[in-house]
C-alpha cells in the first residue's frame, strides 16, 4: 500500500508526523537527540528528511496504525541495529 508522510516541525528536533494510508490517518511525534543526526552522515541531513525516511523505514516492518504515537529515533537507534544503515542508505550518506 501506498503511504504518504507529512512533517511539520514543533521545535528543536521534534516533529509531528501525518502518515496517510488510504482512508487512513495516524498522527505520530517523532523526537531525536543530536547523537543520531551525527551518525547519519557528515554533515548531518535535513531534519525533516530524517523524520520522514525513519517513518517510511517503520512503516515497512508495521501499519501506521500499529506505530506508537510518540516515536523517539534514539530508542530505535538502540534497539535496532539496521536503523542507522538504513537511514544512511536512504539519505544518500
Amino acid at each position: 500500500m501506498s503511504e504518504r508522510v507529512d512533517v511539520l516541525r514543533l521545535g528543536e528536533r521534534r516533529y509531528a508526523a501525518e502518515v496517510h494510508e488510504g482512508e487512513q490517518t495516524t498522527e505520530h511525534r517523532v523526537t531525536f537527540g543530536q547523537d543520531t543526526l551525527e551518525d547519519l552522515t557528515s554533515p548531518p541531513p535535513e531534519e525533516n528528511e530524517v523524520v520522514a525516511e525513519s517513518v517510511r523505514y517503520l512503516l515497512e516492518k508495521e501499519p501506521s496504525t500499529s506505530l506508537p504515537h510518540d516515536i523517539d529515533l534514539g530508542d530505535i537507534r538502540r534497539s535496532d541495529a539496521e536503523f542507522i544503515p538504513e537511514l544512511r542508505a536512504r539519505l544518500g550518506g
